[in-house]
């Protein structure tokens, strides 16, 4: 019989080894994004918003779903978390570091339209949201896709 003995990584090894099986894994998990794009009107203004879902890299089937809208002409990108259930309702709280909650939309999903209202944060100001799929070409998504990315770091990174 042989003995063996065992050493013990260094943790830093350790870490280093954990670090790259989750890169690895979320990697491996990960699939393609859906990138959509809606336009239509939040009250009598005329509005786009950018929605991308894809996989959250947590697995069982679970999505990450990222956002922003604006209103056309007048407004910057603004940064929203998104969430939606199984029964399509999606909610989209308008943040940013700087200005906090500024408005939440609640809006039901069917047949490539969005249609619900945007409350204001302290729920006195209603207005109706109407918003239709739009077609997005690649040049578009990047574009988009972009400012999504800078919205994220200038309101998420530390």
């Amino acid at each position: 019989m042989f003995a063996t003995t065992r050493t013990p990584l260094p943790a830093s090894h350790r870490y280093g080894l954990a670090l790259a099986l989750l890169s690895w894994t979320g990697l491996a998990c990960a699939g393609e994004s859906i990138a959509t794009r809606y336009t239509g009107h939040v009250g009598k203004r005329a509005a786009t918003l950018y929605l991308v879902d894809q996989e959250s890299g947590c697995g069982g089937g679970q999505r990450l779903l990222t956002g922003m809208y604006r209103y056309d002409g007048v407004s910057q990108w603004l940064s929203v978390q998104a969430t939606r259930d199984e029964a399509g309702h999606l909610a989209l709280v308008e943040n940013g570091r700087v200005t906090g909650v500024t408005g939440a939309m609640m809006l039901n999903g069917r047949g490539g339209a969005l249609k619900g209202r945007w409350i204001s944060p302290d729920g006195e100001r209603l207005l109706p949201v109407e918003l239709h799929e739009a077609a997005l070409s690649k040049a578009e998504r990047e574009k988009l896709d972009d400012q999504l990315e800078r919205l994220a770091h200038e309101n998420d990174d530390c």
